[in-house]
């Protein structure tokens, strides 16, 4: 088993626990001495357990270029040598169109992340996905925001692949990969494999996609502690409404705010005890743990004036309100 095909049963059994409340249980590699070479070549074959029923996991990550049509055979084959077992595709992504014939031809698969359909368990959450993200308050996660957010203001071009998006912001391809299915779930983007390729396209003008995302973005701004000052040097963005004053008309707050990415916060407060309780007299700044680096957007000055638009609470304060609705104007959204 590959690494990205661990990888995919691992997700598989996370997703599944997830939304079933029930552990996915994995009993290893499923007998295939007698399988034609073609279904062991093509899938890695799982014996499982979901919800007491036996399962066999056929596990693709190259499947492109199979119909579903072909995978329903390759299902039936299998049942047939394993009856009595539940036989479940595991991919990392189906095109919204493959996925509809996949279903209407009652083939049960998961997509980690993204849906169940396994009508044999009584199961098929096509809807759960959609209505547990749409919830008020919640929205796209933090890497396929950072995505969108990146089209917005022009730092990657209308066509991209997952490995080119890895190594611009720095996230494994898998990563990149589960956001932009996620992107092409919320229809902010589509989708075209080449070859063995993965092509993300965005095909509505920047303000549409602006309006077609909002409602799915949210605050980049995980926690905010008051915390002494760090020494000088550090590459912590200006952020909050001290960044609102720098990029607009409105006055500097007397505590400063700076940004940097809630996975270096530990590694920051131990080096230099800022989890250690402020005296009176020492300088503190506010400090806001981003749940992607503001350095991937922004630079070491100030963040990017999209994240900080999302950023900024809803304010009583008319000078605030302002402040933000000028921000959308200097990027023209």
């Amino acid at each position: 088993m590959t690494d990205s095909e661990k990888t995919l049963l691992a997700s598989a059994a996370s997703y599944v626990e997830h939304v079933l409340q029930t552990p996915l249980i994995v009993d290893g590699p499923a007998a295939s001495a007698k399988l034609p070479a073609f279904l062991t070549q093509r899938y890695v074959l799982v014996d499982g357990e979901i919800l007491g029923r036996p399962c066999i996991l056929m596990l693709g990550t190259g499947l492109h270029d199979d119909t579903p049509a072909t995978i329903a055979k390759h299902r039936d084959l299998l049942r047939r040598q394993s009856p009595g077992r539940a036989v479940i595709l595991v991919t990392e992504r189906l095109s919204n169109h493959n996925r509809h014939r996949l279903i209407s031809q009652h083939v049960p698969f998961i997509v980690p992340g993204n849906q169940l359909f396994v009508p044999e368990l009584g199961a098929d959450l096509r809807e759960h996905f959609r209505s547990e993200r749409d919830t008020p308050g919640d929205g796209l996660t933090p890497t396929a925001q950072l995505i969108v957010l990146a089209a917005l203001m022009g730092r990657i071009g209308p066509e991209t692949t997952p490995s080119e998006l890895a190594s611009q912001f720095r996230y494994s391809a898998m990563s990149m990969s589960r956001a932009i299915t996620e992107l092409e779930a919320f229809e902010l983007a589509e989708t075209e494999v080449a070859g063995r390729f993965r092509h993300l396209r965005f095909t509505v003008p920047r303000e549409a996609l602006w309006s077609r995302a909002r409602p799915h973005l949210r605050t980049p701004v995980r926690k905010r502690r008051r915390v002494r000052r760090p020494p000088q040097g550090l590459a912590l963005p200006l952020a909050g409404e001290t960044a609102l004053a720098e990029k607009t008309d409105l006055s500097f707050p007397r505590v400063e705010t700076r940004a940097m990415a809630a996975s270096e916060w530990k590694a920051l407060a131990t080096r230099y005890e800022l989890d250690q309780p402020v005296s009176w007299d020492e300088p503190v700044i506010e400090l806001e743990t981003w749940t992607y680096d503001p350095l991937l957007l922004g630079d070491d000055k100030l963040v990017d004036t999209i994240s900080l638009y999302l950023s900024l609470p809803d304010s009583t304060d008319d000078r605030i309100e302002a402040a933000k609705d000028a921000l959308l104007r200097q990027v023209g959204l």
